[in-house]
């Protein structure tokens, strides 16, 4: 694998701060649109993740671990943690140079 930065185009950047999450990202990456790409920071660790959609229980409710944080379940996935961390590290730089001071 390559350490080659993905081509990752910020259509648009929706900041919103709550624990470690930072905002949402719509972005473009070739040809695919990728909506709702949580973007979060931690210490001085920033990384990108895929959209998910919630887990929900047989009464409809979201599911939560014992920590009441929501469950999420992938849309989509990398094959490989490489691919990931490269797709990851690719949205930051892209969201950095797009809205300077954006991320951590």
């Amino acid at each position: 694998m390559t350490d080659k930065p993905m081509p990752v185009v910020i259509l648009e950047w929706k900041p919103l701060e709550r624990n470690t999450l930072r905002g949402f990202a719509k972005i473009k990456l070739g040809a695919l649109k990728i909506h709702d790409v949580a973007v979060h920071t931690k210490g001085d660790r920033s990384w990108a993740q895929l959209p998910a959609k919630p887990q929900m229980n047989a009464d409809g409710t979201a599911r939560r671990n014992n920590d009441g944080k929501m469950q999420y379940t992938p849309v989509i996935e990398w094959e490989t943690r490489e691919a990931s961390d490269r797709f990851s590290a690719s949205v930051v730089a892209a969201i950095n140079q797009a809205n300077p001071g954006a991320i951590g």
